[in-house]
């Protein structure tokens, strides 16, 4: 082999051992930063929606005993729908109480990401499809007038929340992806597979 080309080699080789050591250390703390955002995200997740549940079941169990007609049905429907999302706040804490962000792969720390992401994309859509049955509910109303009182008030509830869960999950949908799709990329560039440099050996 030519002194040059030895010369090359050696230099190849040292810069891309230091290149390749460097990427294996500085992942490991981003790493776990990565995945350690997203799991206190989910419990902020769960501690937000638990306490709009409570403040929800609160209001709506003293005003459904003190009002009347489609208002009553109104914070009945309330105190329903928001024990449902007190048990979904209630599991996802309980889930999320022990994660830590140690023993995360990057492919588990990517997949846990894309996969909060989806859920809350899903979410969304059922969202609507709530509004839209409140929707429903309410237009009923007009064919049952001896239920309209109930129909009017428990659509105008199913409306409100699922506005609110509609507006809860897209803002939370652009955290995880704004903040969190850079996280991804600055992960995946710096990866063993990100070193950039070739030298070529005739």
């Amino acid at each position: 082999m030519h002194p040059f080309h030895k010369l090359l080699y050696a230099a190849g080789s040292l810069l891309l051992g230091t290149s390749a050591s460097a990427q294996r250390a500085t992942p490991s703390t981003e790493l776990r930063d990565f995945s350690e955002q997203r799991i206190r995200h989910q419990k902020t997740l769960g501690l937000a929606l638990g306490s709009y549940a409570l403040a929800n079941i609160a209001v709506g169990s003293i005003a459904a005993g003190q009002t009347t007609g489609e208002t009553k049905y109104f914070h009945q429907m309330n105190v329903y729908w928001n024990l449902f999302n007190l048990g979904i706040a209630g599991v996802g804490l309980l889930g999320s109480r022990k994660k830590t962000g140690d023993g995360e792969t990057l492919a588990e720390a990517i997949r846990q990401h894309q996969t909060m992401k989806q859920v809350l994309l899903f979410n969304a859509g059922l969202d609507v499809a709530y509004i839209v049955g409140g929707a429903y509910l309410r237009e009923r109303a007009v064919s049952h007038p001896d239920k309209g009182d109930q129909l009017r008030g428990y659509g105008k509830s199913v409306m409100l929340q699922g506005g609110f869960l509609l507006a809860f999950d897209a803002v939370n949908y652009l955290i995880f992806k704004n903040r969190g799709d850079k996280q991804q990329l600055r992960l995946l560039s710096a990866g063993p597979m990100g070193v950039g440099m070739a030298v070529s050996i005739k």
